[in-house]
């Protein structure tokens, strides 16, 4: 190949023009394991959110024994997730939407800090998506995920890495919350973070932290040292009291424009080696997917609708 390229995105684009079969290994914290075939992401891998194996052990899905198992039972390079399948572990359907979700998971996770470098190999086992995704479409969705983090609370890394607990208004509305966010606060001690929530449930990174904004917005988490980002004006909806009843799902937030952060480690920018730039843009189906697909409508504005025009 002539010439390096300037980030990862650059690598990978050229990798899909050549149809290559391989994986780049990305340095630098979290860094992680990008799978291609044929030139297209049919995984990644990363210490910065679950993995499939990941996903379904912690999840309860699938356990260590069942995952041994099929191992055993893999007599190809990319058989691993036809063994898990083929073994009544898991649906196709189901496994499918895990590792397409988790090939944004992964994208956004590597992307909360700049790259040290990158190093391209040959092919690893894995549980390959079977529907893999286009480089450019992985690296647009990263960069909405990252301005939708910043326009909510502040920096993604920052974010991740950052302890919380419980507030009181939490304590109070105990009972009156949705599943999930019952789960975060039972798990939610003080001394995790984002990313450990994550893996203790076995859930995507950027689908908790979603969660976490709207709860940070509905005053129910308590953050280390207070280091919730200052300055941004309230949005939260009322907790429920007693006697409210059931809490509704908090209202959809409209997406925030393109504001200054990080740029995703492998956007236009980034090159190897140097500092990101200015800022580009266990249950899988909370997570968003790429372009071609919409946003889920939880994560999309509101559609406005003209008022009727009067008749005379």
């Amino acid at each position: 190949m002539s010439g390096a390229p300037r980030n990862v995105t650059a690598l990978l684009v050229r990798l899909q023009q050549e149809r290559h079969s391989g994986t780049v290994s990305v340095s630098g914290p979290p860094g992680g394991t990008i799978h291609l075939r044929n030139g297209l992401i049919c995984a990644i891998e990363t210490p910065g959110t679950p993995s499939v194996e990941s996903a379904l052990l912690k999840s309860g899905r699938i356990d260590d024994e069942g995952w041994a198992a099929a191992l055993a039972a893999t007599r190809e390079m990319d058989g691993l997730g036809a063994a898990l399948v083929g073994q009544g572990l898991v649906g196709e359907t189901e496994l499918e939407v895990l590792c397409t979700a988790t090939i944004y998971e992964g994208a956004f996770a590597m992307a909360l800090s700049r790259p040290d470098g990158w190093e391209v190999g040959g092919p690893a086992q894995t549980v390959l998506a079977g529907h893999p995704a286009q480089p450019q479409s992985v690296a647009e969705e990263t960069a909405r995920r990252l301005a939708f983090v910043t326009g909510g609370w502040g920096a993604p890394g920052e974010l991740a890495r950052t302890r919380l607990r419980p507030s009181a208004t939490a304590e109070r509305a105990a009972g009156r919350l949705a599943p999930r966010h019952t789960a975060l606060l039972a798990i939610a001690n003080g001394r995790r973070t984002p990313r450990d929530l994550a893996f203790f449930l076995g859930r995507g990174l950027f689908a908790v932290m979603v969660d976490l904004i709207r709860m940070d917005k509905l005053k129910l988490v308590q953050w280390e040292g207070d280091r919730r980002p200052a300055g941004r004006p309230s949005t939260a909806p009322r907790v429920p009291g007693p006697g409210d009843g059931p809490a509704a799902p908090p209202p959809a937030g409209s997406l925030p424009r393109r504001v200054p952060g990080p740029r995703p480690q492998w956007a236009p920018g980034a090159t190897q080696g140097a500092a990101p730039s200015s800022p580009g843009p266990a249950t899988a189906p909370e997570h968003p997917v790429p372009r071609e697909h919409p946003v889920p409508r939880e994560h999309s504005a509101p559609q406005e609708h003209p008022a009727p025009r009067e008749h005379h």
